[in-house]
């Protein structure tokens, strides 16, 4: 670096701080000269100087441009700033040395000899956050020290190092002061000491610290293996209720947990009074455990719960899978006769049941598809559905067709697809003759499919409109849709067209091919979306980009963005920035903006004073998410 003199100078002298900060800033590629001033400037009564000045030792003691190692260089210098009875500077130093110290580990063991308590507990807390290069057998002998705290350091770096030949010697460290014999446990913890559980076990019921009851039981539970089992069983019968608790958390999460004991009571406990968090645990063991007992807490839950929470979905699947786990059904059932649960509750439990198969649930369901609330009718029709038994026909036949609710009707029609029973054919044709509504026609078709699809299908071509257009959305048989493409309707028509794009095979593809070819205009555009639908980039939706035909042109640009590489996109949706008509360039920058970029950026950007409003605006609106 050339003039490094000048820097110094403006970093020591200078009167204006941001000079000073810059000067710092600069000596960060500075050799070993600058770090004697760099160290000078930790203490400049700017904290942005002595944040820069920081940052450059740190850059410093990480480079090789040193002809000696620069770690050693910087840490050898920073060391004395250990000792100054400045605060800031103290913590500064270990910060530094923190980034730095694993290229001089040697320059650190010397501080494990220092005179100087603190200094040996600096050097142990920083051996433990640094960690790479670091030896724990340099470590031991400081379990030995005279000052508590920095036995207590060396506990906790030998854990954070990972280094288990120190296990036994740790047990030992078991009976010193409270403070140690935390730090101590915690290293156990890390090193996963199973060897440990039964002195751990000894002092539980030895020590009078209840910090240390509390941090020895986690301690177990963090070992995690069966061997820890015994000793926090032992403990169990005289702990406190908090530390019952935490024995039983503990328990959960090795997966062992004996019958008696009062457990049982204690996991209920967990799951009516802790966080979710803990909740989760109490769930573990009453799997474990088919614990039965737990099921109204559980549904309890579940009814108190918000659905609008983001975590909502989570909650409810943890919940209802532990009931699907267990022997939860007649409990259930009994719930639901008492008639006693709030709406949520009880949707709940009729979910549940469903998802059980629950042959039992059945006449209490059928009750329940006559509920006031058209929810608990809805969630009644679904479980209905998924158990499948013949004698809810004409229960399920009554809702399709007389339930004053859409909804109800749909989800009964639903059902009866699901069951699949013939006798359901009939009422479902009738019913699809006079219904109105595109979804619940959509269903019926579906469920006439499901019952009996050769005989629906025999009848195609007699159907109204909005049934050919219902099975056009939902089938992937080509004939069905060819069958249906070449129907009077426009309307079924684009369907069919858009059903061969969700089909996606050659086949399908050639057949849309040639209603690109089409007079028809509302035809041609549905082609183009059915082509974007298959991912089929091609010319011939290039070409269409260049359609007289404004609307032609943007359905072109929808679907070549859904079926174009990026840079095929690039290439030939530019062009499309200077249409004339506003749409098709709204368009074209929403499909730029999903590539994002600092190409798409300046070619945007360059558009800001586009004379349209509209697409001012969006081009605003992209630039500002790219």
């Amino acid at each position: 670096m050339k003039n490094i003199k000048q820097i110094v100078f403006k970093l020591l002298n200078d009167p204006d701080p941001s000079i000073r900060r810059k000067a710092a800033e600069e000596l960060a590629h500075a050799d070993e000269k600058a770090v004697y001033p760099l160290i000078k400037a930790l203490k400049d009564e700017n904290t942005a100087v002595q944040e820069a000045a920081m940052q450059s030792l740190i850059s410093l003691g990480n480079e090789n441009r040193f002809l000696i190692n620069s770690g050693e260089v910087v840490t050898y210098m920073v060391i004395p700033l250990l000792r100054e009875e400045e605060a800031y500077l103290r913590n500064t130093a270990i910060l530094i040395i923190k980034e730095i110290g694993h290229r001089a580990p040697e320059l650190i063991y010397k501080l494990l000899k220092d005179k100087d308590s603190d200094i040996r507990k600096f050097a142990l807390d920083l051996i433990a956050d640094i960690k790479e290069g670091f030896d724990g057998a340099r470590i031991l002998p400081l379990l030995k020290d005279e000052n508590g705290n920095v036995r207590a350091a060396a506990a906790h770096a030998l854990g954070e190092l990972g280094y288990k030949e120190a296990i036994p010697i740790l047990i030992e460290y078991l009976k010193d002061e409270e403070w140690v014999v935390f730090y101590v446990l915690q290293a156990l913890a890390q090193l996963k000491a199973e060897e440990a559980s039964e002195s751990i076990g000894e002092l539980l019921l030895s020590t009078d610290s209840l910090l240390i009851k509390a941090e020895a039981i986690d301690t177990l539970g963090k070992i995690g293996t069966e061997k820890v089992a015994a000793p926090l069983l032992k403990y169990f019968p005289v702990a406190t209720k908090d530390e019952k608790k935490e024995i039983v958390k503990a328990l959960i999460r090795i997966g062992i947990i004996p019958d008696g004991q009062g457990l049982k009571e204690e996991i209920l406990s967990i799951f009516a009074e802790q966080e979710w968090e803990e909740k989760l645990i109490a769930l573990k063991a009453v799997k474990l455990l088919n614990l039965v007992e737990a099921v109204p807490l559980i549904v309890e839950e579940a009814g108190a719960l918000d659905p609008s929470c983001f975590d909502y979905e989570e909650k409810i699947e943890a919940l209802q899978e532990t009931l699907l786990s267990i022997d939860s059904e007649d409990e259930l059932i009994s719930m639901i006769e008492k008639n006693k649960l709030k709406y949520r509750a009880k949707a709940f439990v009729i979910k549940v049941l469903g998802k059980l198969r629950s042959k039992k649930a059945v006449p209490v369901l059928i009750k329940l598809l006559e509920d006031i609330k058209r929810d608990i009718r809805i969630a009644s029709a679904k479980a209905l559905g998924e158990i499948g038994d013949k004698e809810v026909l004409q229960p399920l036949i009554k809702r399709s067709t007389e339930d004053p609710d859409a909804n109800v009707k749909k989800a009964a029609i639903e059902a009866l697809g699901m069951i699949r029973v013939p006798e359901a054919y009939e009422p479902l044709y009738h019913l699809l003759e006079k219904e109105a509504y595109p979804d619940i026609i959509e269903a019926i078709v579906a469920a006439l499919i499901s019952i009996d699809q050769e005989r629906f299908l025999k009848n195609l071509k007699s159907y109204k409109k909005e049934v050919k257009q219902a099975l056009a959305g939902m089938t992937y048989s080509i004939d069905i849709l060819n069958m249906l493409s070449q129907c009077e309707d426009k309307e079924v028509q684009k369907a069919a067209i858009y059903g061969l794009g969700r089909v996606a095979t050659e086949e399908a593809i050639a057949k849309i091919l040639e209603f690109i070819k089409s007079d028809a205009l509302e035809l041609k555009k549905a082609a183009i979306l059915a082509l974007g639908e298959a991912n089929f980039c091609s010319d011939v939706l290039f070409q269409c980009l260049e359609d007289e035909d404004p609307w032609v042109r943007y359905y072109a640009v929808k679907s070549i963005s859904k079926a174009c590489a990026p840079e095929i996109l690039m290439e030939k949706l530019i062009p499309l920035l200077d249409d004339p008509f506003p749409p098709v360039v709204i368009a074209t920058v929403e499909a730029l903006g999903e590539i994002g970029g600092a190409q798409v950026y300046d070619i945007l950007a360059s558009k800001r004073e586009h004379p349209h409003r509209e697409v001012k605006e969006k081009i605003e609106e992209v630039l500002q998410k790219i």
